[in-house]
């Protein structure tokens, strides 16, 4: 009986991390004009957004200012950060690689990947999952 309830104890926990909705929490950016936050739809199969991984990026005054659909995928790890320096939005997906997006006039506009900004993105999964 003990052994039984162990197994139901485990598998409601594992269900409950699993198949509910993911918000991390508030990162800023090193310059203080913005913050950001993940968030994965994981028990809305019907929405187009269903297990991606969406960034919303907010202002200093914690106003929302837009969501980007990043196009990672939540089955596969990923995280999300700042640059040291600037406004630079950085992604580490092993689903769809490495990306990063530049916040201009209150937006994320995507930039092509460098070698520093993949580092930064090695270094944010590292992080995330030691």
């Amino acid at each position: 009986m003990k052994r039984n309830l162990t197994l139901i104890l485990l598998t409601l926990t594992l269900k409950s991390c699993f198949f509910s909705d993911y918000e991390s929490e508030l990162i800023k950016a090193p310059t203080g004009n913005f913050e950001i936050k993940a968030t994965v739809n994981r028990t809305d199969k019907n929405t187009d957004n269903y297990a991606d991984v969406i960034i919303i990026l907010f202002d200093k005054e914690n106003n929302k200012l837009t969501e980007l659909n990043t196009g990672a995928g939540d089955a596969n790890k990923w995280a999300i950060g700042w640059t040291e320096l600037g406004d630079t939005i950085v992604l580490q997906s092993s689903d769809i690689g490495n990306k990063a997006w530049i916040v201009n006039e209150n937006k994320p506009n995507e930039i092509k990947m460098t070698d520093k900004l993949n580092e930064r993105a090695e270094l944010l999964y590292i992080e995330k999952y030691k």
